[in-house]
């Protein structure tokens, strides 16, 4: 009898239907109330309050006693759904003090109307796009033959959600506008939420398969003409700034901008009557690339009495920004000058980035000048350095130096060097998209040649002098650091090397340092493996360090380890040289990958990809603060005054420099791709210039080379020459079958085994792959690629 009174029971609920929530449930009980009595609609309600009425109005609560249990049950159960009102904001919308006001039946109907136009708009317009390169066309009168149901309140409709967009990507409030109530911004109402919609719409109009929508929004508001390439960048640095991703302010403090304006051209009798060496009469020149602003640095090579002297100038930026000013304070927060597409944002002020610190030919200029004396061997045997006068004698182009018969012992110089360094060869290219006015775009890209690389190692050279100068004196200085692969990653590469079938085995990297012999460097390792456990005192004893090496060369890798490292990664990359096309690529992007980050540190510890044992930043104080760093400690060295950044000081301000710049670098690669994919999409060919006025992109295949297989994602070179990457995900490859990479990152295969317990390889790391474009992303920069079928 009871089990049939509780299936009855469960049939009567049944018939019921769901339950309402307890907040509408409570709004339809205060209403039967309320009546049509403005007071009571207009009041703010406490629970209490809502609590006292409900008790006076319905005769079964009239007999509760107070401060009973059940009072309290029903008390605490109105405060608990007034609660969750409050969070809601459906049936009640949240005042002050947890208090609340009934929504009328007139704004719960407008909302009820509000949700079914927008459900009706997204039926009727948020279908999918039929090409995700550039989306479906704007609601906008001009297009009423595309969209022949089209009436003005859709177009009103489209051109608020296109203001909710540039709001979004500019990390701004949406319009008031945007809301469910004309006069209360209300954007959810039960299971529908606007934000969510507005998402939806975009993605479906765009054709997008990005996960988030801000690619469908950026794309958009460009086909409509809302924005254009400089808007779009500028929201991407406004955004990234909102979210802490960009820590560079788009304009410089204009109260420093102004006391910069103020300073005085340089006086060169005054200099020189301070004490400064006058060296205007040596023929000093810049190379730079033709688009150039500021000219920080500058080279002769002087030979006189049979000695051979290079001479490197740098705009002596110290002499201006001086230490605990404020300018100072900006410099130092900023760290580093950011080099994107449309823009520079500035370290320094522009009177002092572009003219006083800029070694313009034909004027006196301020510099610090490192004088390296070269034997017969080429080799570096002295140096010394100077606060000095000098005065440009040319200001030319990387282009127009190459084959200078006036630069042609500086080319043999160089060329000397080069040939004697153990670098890994692996050069890619830089992809340089540049903005023309608001809308044009010219892409190129470069590659390193004669010029650059003559001044790359002249700059090298001078950073390595000034680091021994200093650091042989014991100043305190911000070091740039390279370390050698780490020996997990050598042991992965390996492996993947073996698996391929390749006999190149590198060596595991040595921890040996300066003095260091190898006995002391095992007793190190044995300590280390062992955590302090095993007692290593009788093997220190027996191999003490030498102390020959100079203090700041303790930390370093001994140089013939190095040099073996070096060596064996030089040997592997020449047996690569003959192996088959796609092999060698996996074999080149492995070793690049072993490169670790740069990073600056007060504790000087070498730099392994350039095999030197004192390297620190000097050559650009315009536009990198531990330059400037550097420059006040070989002030400090020349006068013989006390160092002016302290070893902690210097620790920290390293630590941020790094920071600094490694958000400044992903920067730079973002907005160039943000550029590039604008280029493309209108498109715009590599080497020509394209505007809003250009053709649109059609559908473009590439025979990419794959680059990386990491889980989920396929890497693509789309040219095979490093300049452009997208990726493509596993799943396209196998239609209903499921796909994986294998654990070396060779090969894509069927997650499954077949029918003969074989899992055959789809893709193969290296090897060239057709793909097509299916969307551009040029908001942040991702291409999504998928197979050519």
């Amino acid at each position: 009898m009871g089990r049939n009174k509780q299936n009855k029971r469960r049939d009567n609920h049944a018939k019921k239907g769901p339950k309402s929530p307890d907040d509408e449930r409570l709004w339809r009980r205060l209403l039967s109330h309320f009546g049509d009595e403005r007071s009571l609609w207009q009041r703010d309600w406490s629970g209490t309050e809502v609590s006292d009425y409900l008790i006076q109005r319905e005769p079964q609560l009239k007999q509760l006693t107070p401060n009973s249990r059940e009072d309290r049950a029903f008390r605490s159960g109105i405060d608990e759904t007034l609660a969750h009102a409050r969070t809601k904001n459906e049936h009640f919308s949240h005042t002050s003090d947890r208090r609340v006001r009934l929504r009328t039946k007139d704004e719960i109907d407008a909302i009820h109307s509000a949700v079914l136009g927008w459900q009706a708009f997204s039926a009727t317009y948020a279908q999918p796009s039929d090409t995700s390169l550039r989306g479906r066309p704007a609601l906008i009168a001009a297009n009423a033959e595309v969209y022949p149901s089209m009436d003005q309140e859709d177009i009103e409709r489209y051109a608020l959600l296109e203001e909710v967009w540039m709001a979004h990507l500019a990390a701004e409030d949406y319009p008031d506008r945007f809301s469910l109530l004309p006069n209360e911004v209300v954007h959810s109402w039960g299971k529908f939420d606007l934000k969510k919609e507005m998402r939806f719409i975009v993605k479906r109009r765009s054709g997008l398969r990005f996960r988030e929508a801000e690619p469908g929004m950026a794309l958009l508001l460009i086909q409509s003409g809302r924005l254009n390439a400089r808007t779009v960048l500028d929201l991407r640095l406004k955004n990234k700034q909102h979210g802490g991703r960009n820590p560079f302010p788009r304009t410089y403090d204009e109260a420093l901008v102004r006391d910069a304006e103020r300073l005085d051209e340089v006086d060169g009798d005054g200099a020189l009557e301070s004490g400064r060496v006058d060296l205007r009469h040596l023929p000093f020149v810049t190379i730079d690339p033709h688009d150039a602003k500021d000219f920080d640095d500058a080279v002769c090579l002087v030979e006189s009495d049979g000695r051979r002297t290079l001479w490197v100038a740098i705009a002596d930026v110290a002499h201006y920004v001086e230490p605990d000013t404020r300018l100072d304070a900006a410099a130092r927060a900023r760290a580093t000058s950011v080099y994107l597409p449309h823009t520079v944002l500035p370290m320094l002020p522009p009177r002092l980035a572009d003219d006083l610190c800029s070694l313009r030919a034909d004027r006196d200029r301020l510099a610090m000048v490192v004088a390296m004396d070269i034997d017969h061997t080429n080799e570096i045997v002295d140096c010394k350095a100077y606060e000095a006068l000098i005065r440009v004698a040319k200001n030319i182009a990387y282009e127009d130096a190459l084959d200078n018969p006036e630069f042609k012992h500086m080319f043999e110089l160089a060329h000397s060097w080069q040939a004697k360094e153990v670098r890994l060869n692996i050069q890619n290219p830089e992809l340089r998209p540049r903005l023309h006015g608001d809308d044009g775009i010219r892409v190129e890209v470069k590659w390193p040649n004669a010029a650059t690389r003559m001044i790359e190692s002249f700059m090298v050279a001078t950073n390595a002098s000034v680091g021994h100068l200093l650091g042989k004196a014991g100043a305190p200085l911000p070091w740039r650091c390279h370390t050698p692969p780490d020996a997990i990653e050598v042991e992965e590469l390996n492996a993947k090397l073996e698996a391929l079938g390749v006999t190149i085995e590198l060596p595991m990297p040595s921890t040996r340092k300066h003095g260091q012999s190898e006995e002391s460097e095992l007793t190190d390792l044995l300590a280390g493996w062992a955590g302090g456990a095993i007692d290593t005192s009788m093997l220190e004893s027996a191999n003490e360090t030498s102390d020959d090496a100079p203090q700041y060369l303790s930390s370093v890798i001994d140089s013939d380890a190095r040099q073996a490292m070096l060596n064996a990664l030089d040997q592997a990359q020449q047996e690569a040289s003959h192996l088959k096309g796609p092999v060698r690529r996996v074999v080149d992007q492995g070793l690049f990958h072993l490169m670790q980050r740069a990073t600056y540190r007060e504790e000087n510890l070498g730099h392994f990809g350039l095999n030197l044992d004192a390297y620190t930043h000097f050559t650009s104080p315009i536009r990198r603060y531990p330059d400037l760093m550097t420059h006040r400690q070989l002030k400090s060295f020349i006068r013989g005054e006390p160092w002016v950044h302290s070893k902690d000081e210097t620790e920290k301000i390293a630590v941020h420099c790094s920071e600094q710049g490694h958000t400044a670098k992903r920067l730079e690669w973002e907005l160039v791709a943000n550029a590039y994919h604008l280029h493309l999409l209108r498109g715009g060919a590599i080497g020509e210039q394209s505007g809003a006025d250009n053709k649109p992109l059609e559908q473009t295949s590439w025979s990419a080379r794959i680059t990386g297989l990491r889980t989920p994602w396929i890497f693509l070179d789309l040219a095979d020459d490093g300049a452009v990457h997208g990726r493509m995900h596993v799943a396209q490859l196998g239609g209903k079958t499921q796909m994986s990479i294998d654990e070396h990152g060779l090969s894509v295969i069927p997650a499954e085994p077949d029918a003969r317990g074989e899992q055959n390889p789809v893709v193969l790391l290296g090897q060239v792959f057709p793909c097509k474009l299916r969307g551009l992303d040029v908001w942040a920069g991702s291409l999504d690629l998928a197979p050519m079928r």
